[in-house]
């Protein structure tokens, strides 16, 4: 985006080389680093920037000093997004994002480098804000299948479309067992945990799951999904935006750090739900609009054998439209 700066770190020269390239279609300035010290020089430079991303493979993630010098960071500059990509398992950082509400953005390092498509998207996301959409991560040309999430007695009409579309792709049973958990899972979020009364509380959270829920006209909730030839994408979206960082992180982190027994169903199956999701997919993506809008999207990367999407991490991104800080950053640049 023209008028906006990035700085990129990683001492792999193959990635400095991968995302200097993938990053200039942005149209934004780009500078890539690939030692520590010239890092720490540039971010205390008078250029200010407004996309920081951050390799945080050891020795960064083992040298507490980052952890206190992004937290001085984002106290000068909130208006600076900061994006991690690293080799490290799910639940190796987790608990950074967990203790640092600002870090909301990990790209998992896999067999290549980085994905160009994936820091391209991350970083147009950043800069110009606009956050919502199952289409950024597609091919150019391709449609979602939409449907509208209404009652929760056609859950598993919901459910059986997008796993006979998985199957008219010819994914084997593992890849559509898992779409069905991602599906159920997202479909029950959008009629039992996402809907607010008048007053913000849940509205049917605390009901039985064999109970019948027809959503009002306000609350109907849309279920996306499609495929590009690389990717299973799904996405729920619903219209009240109440999900929030640290529901997705303290739920996630419970789970995957501690272990799935460390959550019940008290809160109507919600982080149980999250984990299970989060268990199926490739790539996990969160926009939030507080209070209007929320889209979850799940990718599931067909290239990959059932071996190796065991083995490897996944990249995890939250989006929140955080009106205030982009309204300072635009202030500054006044």
């Amino acid at each position: 985006m023209k008028g906006r700066r990035i700085l990129f770190y990683d001492p792999d020269l193959k990635a400095l080389k991968l995302a200097e390239r993938a990053l200039l279609a942005t149209q934004s300035e780009v500078e890539i680093v690939g030692d520590e010290n010239t890092l720490l020089e540039k971010i205390a430079s008078v250029t200010k920037y407004d996309l920081l991303m951050v390799n945080f493979d050891p020795p960064i993630r083992a040298d507490s000093k980052w952890g206190q010098f992004f937290d001085k960071l984002h106290g000068s500059h909130p208006e600076t997004c900061l994006v991690l990509h690293a080799t490290a398992r799910t639940e190796n950082y987790l608990p950074l994002m967990a203790e640092r509400r600002y870090v909301r953005n990990l790209i998992a390092k896999n067999d290549e480098p980085l994905d160009p498509d994936e820091l391209i998207i991350t970083a147009e996301k950043m800069l110009r804000r606009d956050l919502f959409g199952l289409e950024k991560y597609l091919q150019w040309g391709v449609s979602p299948y939409r449907l509208e999430i209404r009652d929760s007695r056609e859950k598993l009409d919901y459910v059986h479309a997008v796993s006979a579309y998985a199957r008219r792709l010819g994914c084997n049973d593992r890849t559509t067992e898992a779409v069905e958990n991602i599906v159920d899972e997202l479909v029950t979020n959008a009629i039992f945990n996402a809907p607010r009364d008048k007053e913000g509380n849940p509205k049917y959270a605390k009901m039985s799951r064999r109970e019948t829920v027809v959503l009002q006209e306000h609350e109907v909730a849309t279920l996306e999904f499609a495929c590009d030839g690389n990717n299973i994408a799904v996405s729920q979206t619903d219209p009240f935006g109440a999900l929030t960082h640290d529901t997705i992180v303290t739920y996630l982190n419970r789970c995957l750090v501690k272990g799935p027994q460390q959550l019940s169903d008290a809160s109507g199956g919600a982080g149980i739900g999250l984990y299970r999701v989060f268990q199926s997919l490739s790539k996990f993506i969160v926009n939030i609009d507080p209070g209007k809008k929320t889209e979850v999207i799940a990718l599931i990367d067909l290239r990959l054998s059932m071996k190796r999407f065991r083995q490897l991490p996944k990249s995890f991104h939250i989006f929140i439209s955080d009106r205030d800080r982009m309204a300072a950053a635009e202030a500054k640049r006044a």
